[in-house]
């Protein structure tokens, strides 16, 4: 299971984020190919790699051609009818249109269209008109649907299950747009943060937007999580997207591809051996427990786990089981004695018979889904990943028993294609 992890210390736009992701790694070709479904003309994709304060990250950014070459505005940025005399817009259904209409996956379309209704109900309160009137400029329109559609492009290209974030960071003071001089937050952005899980401060030494209402859709749609870094999963690449503002510092979005340092290996062995180890705690806290399993699960063992159990003095204690291959067996033991307070541990050898293991990956309307298939003799099972499960039960208010229903029919609908 993949997560993205967003470190968002000089704030977000569409054109950052896509930047990150091309910096870990998503194919520029393929991508271009995938957005084709959308239809769209008008515009053309640069990507060029990049320093900014001696780091090297990726800038993307989309120029328009045709009829809309030389025009700019600002990301996001929207007008409504009735108050500028000449209209080229497009509205929410207009939009909706084009993305229902494509041939892209129906997890990006409704990814999509959810981040495009946030905004357009958060510029609607904004300038007091309905969402029918609220159109997106149609150069902003054109730069809006490429960061939106390209971002969910990206993470179903690069196998990304999860998203969480740290803390959005935006500047202070005034920016200039179409309609006028707006503060910092923009209007659209503040209107979005009501009701927000989304953690947000402000940094004083920066006099301009970092955050756009693009980028901040996004966030508060896509996002699982909220906090710091993970610390049970590994980080695999890191990547740095860049904003064309100019701060006066470091202006990226920094991005991590993360691991579960509990990816499961696929094996064929039937039988092995593995080494149980156990020893009793009486006088540790729930914290200091809980970072010794931190460090067991880093250390690559099978399993570890604590049971209640009162000691000879009648005290309540807990009781430490670890499950590893013997090839660990000192590793281990030498990390219980260091980080718990027992002084001796006892362990036996034990033969164990298992099934087989291999994992596959299944699409669904929501994304997808890993399972593990496990095989012996005529004996077999098949098991959805719970996290990922768990992660899109959250995210679409499904319950996970109905996202792993969905997962089971999509490998068995597989399997009989096949067959």
């Amino acid at each position: 299971m993949k997560t993205l992890y967003l470190d968002p210390f000089s704030g977000v736009s569409g054109n950052m984020l896509l930047g990150s992701l091309f910096d870990l790694g998503l194919n520029f070709k393929q991508f271009k190919h995938e957005l084709e479904k959308l239809n769209l003309k008008g515009y053309h994709l640069s990507l060029e790699k990049t320093t900014q304060s001696a780091i090297v990250g990726s800038l993307f950014e989309v120029t328009l051609v045709g009829k809309y070459a030389g025009h700019h505005v600002d990301e996001g940025e929207v007008q409504y009818t009735g108050k500028i005399a000449h209209h080229h817009g497009r509205n929410l259904a207009e939009i909706t249109k084009i993305i229902q209409t494509s041939k892209l996956k129906q997890s990006i379309k409704e990814s999509s269209l959810k981040v495009f209704k946030e905004i357009a109900k958060a510029e609607a309160v904004v300038h007091g008109k309905t969402l029918e009137e609220i159109h997106f400029h149609e150069v902003g329109a054109i730069d809006s649907i490429i960061d939106i559609v390209g971002f969910f492009i990206g993470i179903d290209l690069l196998g990304i299950t999860q998203i969480t974030s740290g803390i959005l960071v935006d500047g202070t003071g005034t920016i200039e747009a179409a309609h006028g001089t707006m503060p910092v937050p923009v209007p659209a952005v503040m209107q979005m943060r009501i009701d927000s899980e989304v953690p947000f401060r402000q940094r004083s030494d920066v006099a301009t937007e970092l955050v756009t209402p693009t980028g901040f859709a996004i966030v508060k749609t896509a996002v699982n999580q909220y906090g710091t870094l993970p610390a049970e999963l590994l980080t695999e690449k890191i990547g740095y997207g860049f904003g064309t503002r100019v701060t006066g510092h470091l202006n990226a979005l920094r991005v991590l591809l993360l691991e579960s340092k509990l990816t499961q290996k696929e094996t064929s062995a039937e039988n092995d051996q593995v080494i149980e180890m156990h020893a009793n705690i009486d006088d540790q806290t729930g914290e200091q427990l809980g970072f010794v399993l931190e460090r067991l699960v880093d250390a690559g063992v099978y399993d570890a786990f604590f049971t209640p159990i009162f000691t000879k003095k009648n005290r309540p204690a807990y009781q430490l089981t670890v499950l590893s291959s013997p090839e660990l067996t000192d590793k281990v033991s030498n990390l219980l004695l260091k980080d718990t307070s027992t002084f001796g541990i006892r362990w036996t050898s034990m033969q164990r018979k298992v099934m087989q293991r291999n994992f596959t990956e299944v699409t669904t309307k929501l994304g997808k889904i890993q399972l593990k298939i496990g095989h012996l003799n005529e004996i077999k099972k098949i098991t959805v990943e719970y996290d990922q499960a768990a992660q899109i039960a959250i995210k679409t208010g499904m319950s996970v028993s109905e996202v792993m229903q969905l997962a089971l029919q999509a490998y068995y609908k597989k399997i009989n294609e096949v067959e």
